[in-house]
């Protein structure tokens, strides 16, 4: 018999509550991740994303107690406004947001709370990240939570046509900066 997993992490922030994510989610999360502009930046997510491969991808990182799994970001008893995940192999972080919602600090208050929970709940040596150079909000966001870059690489995103150049960030352990 399979062990079951401990419960999801549900983290609390002074504006987002961040949740497992559920199969109800998945009209939500198609809406945002196909927002305008939000799927080039991804680089799993198509144009359109069918019903089908959204309930995919919810099943894909759905929480198994260990790392490679995604939260829903939501607004304090509110709707889900994006996403933010880590990887296990490579240990690797990715997060996106509603359009409706960005530049109002809430990438940043989202990550630096998902972040320290991930450090202190599975202690890796460090994290890193990817951000499509015509995205330097993003990059913004993980400079503020003390990533620093590491090199450049190409990148495909499934909604685009070509590779594009990205930015390689990594963040070690001790250099965290939590906003919760």
């Amino acid at each position: 018999m399979t062990p079951t997993p401990p419960a999801a992490p549900r983290i609390d922030t002074a504006r987002l509550t961040l949740r497992a994510l559920a199969d109800a989610d998945w009209p939500d999360l198609q809406r945002i991740a196909t927002a305008p502009g939000v799927a080039r930046m991804l680089y799993v997510v198509t144009e359109p994303w069918p019903e089908a491969a959204v309930r995919a991808f919810i099943r894909r990182w759905r929480w198994q107690g260990r790392l490679g799994y995604r939260l829903a970001v939501c607004l304090r008893d509110g709707p889900m406004i994006g996403t933010v995940g880590i990887g296990q192999f490579p240990v690797e972080t990715f997060y996106f947001l509603d359009p409706a919602h960005h530049g109002q600090g809430y990438a940043t208050e989202a990550m630096g709370a998902f972040l320290a929970d991930v450090f202190a709940r599975f202690a890796p040596v460090a994290v890193t990240a990817e951000v499509f150079r015509d995205n330097p909000g993003s990059a913004r966001v993980l400079e503020k939570l003390g990533f620093r870059q590491i090199g450049t690489r190409m990148g495909r995103s499934a909604a685009r046509l070509e590779p594009e150049p990205v930015w390689r960030y990594r963040l070690v352990c001790n250099e965290v900066r939590a906003n919760r």
